[in-house]
């Protein structure tokens, strides 16, 4: 199966008693549910509701790993430090001390989905049934690529937001096809009454889309196909 390098991905470790309720209260996922050896995305979204990053949460047992977005790291980091507030949380950055991949167009069974394993360096997260995360010690990785052309288009026709591309801090999450990081019977965090209030009216403004590449305004394309494009639009 294809293996891209993710090489603008982040990592951090998140430790301490209140770590899952922390994460909980400031993303939009069940994550107070999250059980050693399980996998997990969610969104932490600022007041307006508008990503600051978009994280796959590894359970390992004493600790949280997060693989997330380099360039809006700092940003991420400065959010959740002010929330600590006395809390039994810490947080590290060892990105430098990792590589993250994703391979795709691979096939998971339905109960390896939500997980992940590892096996010598590398450790391997089944985020769909057809795409995983690795993470491996600097060095250590498997044989890949880090050109995005091929994981581009494939992400195309599988109608699959990414960081950097769809997922940005233009957009909430039900724009930019994350809805299903939301969860419907969340409580409280920060930007949950704007995304629920879209949610029971049904007025979500603009949509993730697959359009086709020359009569789409290319203001709203996010990512670029040959023929066939990724572009948030009006619903």
């Amino acid at each position: 199966m294809p293996i891209v390098a993710l090489l603008d991905a982040s990592l951090t470790v998140w430790r301490g008693k209140d770590v899952l309720q922390f994460i909980d209260g400031l993303s939009t996922n069940r994550v107070a549910e999250l059980s050693k050896g399980q996998l997990m995305r969610t969104v932490f979204t600022d007041s307006n509701a508008k990503i600051i990053d978009c994280l796959t949460l590894f359970h390992m047992g004493d600790f949280i790993v997060a693989a997330g977005y380099l360039p809006v790291l700092e940003k991420l980091l400065n959010h959740t430090s002010k929330k600590i507030l006395g809390q039994d949380v810490e947080i590290t950055d060892i990105s430098q001390r990792n590589d993250l991949f994703i391979e795709f167009d691979c096939e998971n069974k339905v109960n390896e989905i939500g997980t992940f394993s590892s096996q010598g360096e590398i450790t391997r997260g089944n985020i769909a049934s057809n795409y995983s995360i690795l993470v491996a010690s600097k060095g250590n990785g498997p044989t890949s690529s880090d050109d995005f052309t091929e994981f581009n288009q494939w992400r195309i026709a599988n109608k699959i937001p990414w960081n950097g591309y769809e997922i940005t801090s233009s957009f909430h999450p039900f724009a930019c096809g994350l809805e299903e990081l939301v969860h419907q019977q969340k409580g409280c965090y920060i930007g949950q009454e704007i995304l629920a209030r879209m949610r029971s009216r049904g007025r979500q403004g603009k949509i993730l889309s697959q359009v086709e590449t020359i009569t789409c305004d290319s203001s709203n394309i996010t990512t670029k196909g040959e023929k066939i494009s990724l572009a948030i639009i009006r619903a």
